[in-house]
């Protein structure tokens, strides 16, 4: 078993507001906030990197763990888990976030779950238990710098933010315990949302890369098709996943005191809660912060814990889906 140690969070200053988008993009207030599902959300200044804000969310985490006697030297491994919209194309965020916290005798590397990352990265970190003793996961969006609000095929993506979080967990600590996890995809999604400039394809066909233009969200799919195909499997595989999660740690749906599901539309949000047959009070819908990638995982436990929904004994479900289009969740008792 490994535990968590503690987390941090970093959430940029700058503010976007529902009214704003809504003056860009032709939406009513009223449709963003009832039903994209979010009133405002964080957006980082132009030159703040997505490495910045994971060095600063790890070392808000490293200043929590050092209650328990672990800092920078102890950190075994670096596991980024974050968007895969870093600092620089083709590259690891993970040994950069290494270097600048110090952290000298240690292995490194990124995965790509996106949105997904956390539920992945904390069941990674439960099996790398014999290969490292304490790691950190750390993750950073600066994805609404890839959100065209003029585009109405994408407009579902309205809600992403920036912001960065981290975790440490560690196999001596026996708090805050990892449980089991599940994991589904879907490989008829893959092209449900690309960023088709920063990748090889600006070279099919025989397109002049020098005629790039800003990166932005884009689909392949047909937007009509998505809504209506992928709305009814993202449901039955949310579901899906949280309860083998639950039931593989040995649980059941009416144990789990904190759901945390990756901000969505408002209504597909409740239905997952429904079909689960969960209480609505036992979830957190991130209408105030959008969604920030794999880091609405560590929005929710912090809000959780502050609002007195999470105890000792706690049974929290870390839920996500990220595009391409893969599910996973994670379990963890808490305490």
């Amino acid at each position: 078993m490994v535990g968590i140690v503690s987390y941090g969070l970093y959430l940029p200053s700058n503010i976007v507001t529902s009214r704003q988008v809504s003056e860009i993009s032709g939406i009513p207030v009223e449709v963003i906030e009832e039903k994209q599902g979010w009133r405002v959300k964080r957006v980082s200044d132009p030159d703040e990197m997505p490495s910045e804000m994971a060095v600063k969310a790890a070392y808000n985490a490293l200043e929590a763990a050092r209650a328990v006697g672990i800092g920078p030297k102890d950190i075994d491994a670096v596991i980024y888990v974050g968007s895969e919209f870093k600092d620089y194309g083709v590259w690891l965020m993970s040994t950069r976030v290494q270097e600048a916290l110090g952290i000298t005798e240690a292995f490194a590397f990124d995965i790509a779950a996106m949105c997904a990352g956390y539920p992945f990265g904390l069941a990674i970190a439960k099996r790398f238990k014999d290969l490292a003793r304490n790691i950190l996961l750390v993750a950073a969006s600066k994805e609404s710098y890839l959100v065209n609000y003029k585009d109405p095929s994408t407009s579902w993506l309205n809600d992403f933010a920036d912001g960065a979080s981290a975790i440490i967990v560690s196999r001596d600590y026996n708090r805050n315990l990892v449980l089991e996890s599940s994991f589904i995809a879907d490989g008829r999604f893959w092209g449900a949302v690309v960023v088709s400039s920063l990748g090889a394809y600006i070279f099919k066909n025989g397109k002049d890369p020098e005629l790039i233009k800003r990166p932005f969200f884009e689909s392949v799919m047909d937007k009509e098709l998505l809504k209506k195909e992928l709305t009814s499997v993202s449901k039955r595989n949310f579901v899906r996943v949280i309860k083998e999660a639950v039931e593989r740690s040995g649980y059941s749906i009416k144990d789990v005191d904190l759901l945390v599901i990756n901000h969505m539309k408002r209504s597909f949000h409740y239905e997952i809660v429904k079909e689960l047959g969960l209480d609505p009070s036992k979830t957190i819908y991130l209408e105030d912060y959008g969604h920030t990638q794999s880091s609405d995982m560590v929005i929710g436990l912090d809000i959780g814990i502050k609002r007195g929904i999470v105890k000792n004994g706690s049974i929290i479900v870390f839920a996500s889906g990220g595009t391409g289009f893969i599910w996973g969740a994670t379990v963890v008792r808490w305490g």
